[in-house]
């Protein structure tokens, strides 16, 4: 191996631990008040597939938020353009770790969590149990006067 192929290689082994190591400890940040209100599951993706929902009157969550944990529960929209619930509602704090930003859910029966991908004003990706939930906020239009 000639000094200028070692010289490259060696130069080329160095960008690409810089790159692997930036790219390691680059975790996007989460603002948790992004999280509070209505959110539409768009679909859903699971093993390269995608699922979407063909239900006429879907449900949607709804996330309450104050700093790191809340509560969210299922809701459904009205035609008054507003959305109706029942009393059930599930607790969950927000986590942060070197994994990155979780969502913590415990009720009196069961745990788990769903690991926040993408958090934005208008877009919720969560992953749980191999399955990622693509969320969008929905667009209500009242039918009622």
């Amino acid at each position: 191996m000639s000094y200028l192929n070692f010289k490259k290689g060696s130069q080329l082994f160095c960008i690409l631990m810089l790159l692997v190591g930036v790219s390691c400890t680059n975790q996007k940040k989460i603002a948790p008040e992004e999280l509070e209100g209505y959110w539409e599951i768009d679909f859903i993706s699971q093993h390269g597939e995608t699922f979407k929902s063909s239900s006429a009157a879907p449900l949607y969550d709804y996330y309450a938020v104050e700093q790191m944990s809340g509560f969210y529960k299922k809701v459904a929209p009205s035609f008054r353009g507003t959305f109706e619930t029942s009393e059930d509602v599930t607790a969950f704090k927000i986590e942060m770790t070197k994994a990155g930003y979780f969502l913590h859910f415990k009720t009196p029966w069961d745990e788990w969590e769903k690991k926040i991908i993408q958090l934005d004003s208008q877009k919720l990706i969560l992953e749980h149990e191999k399955r990622t939930f693509h969320y969008k906020r929905p667009r209500l239009i009242n039918v009622l006067p």
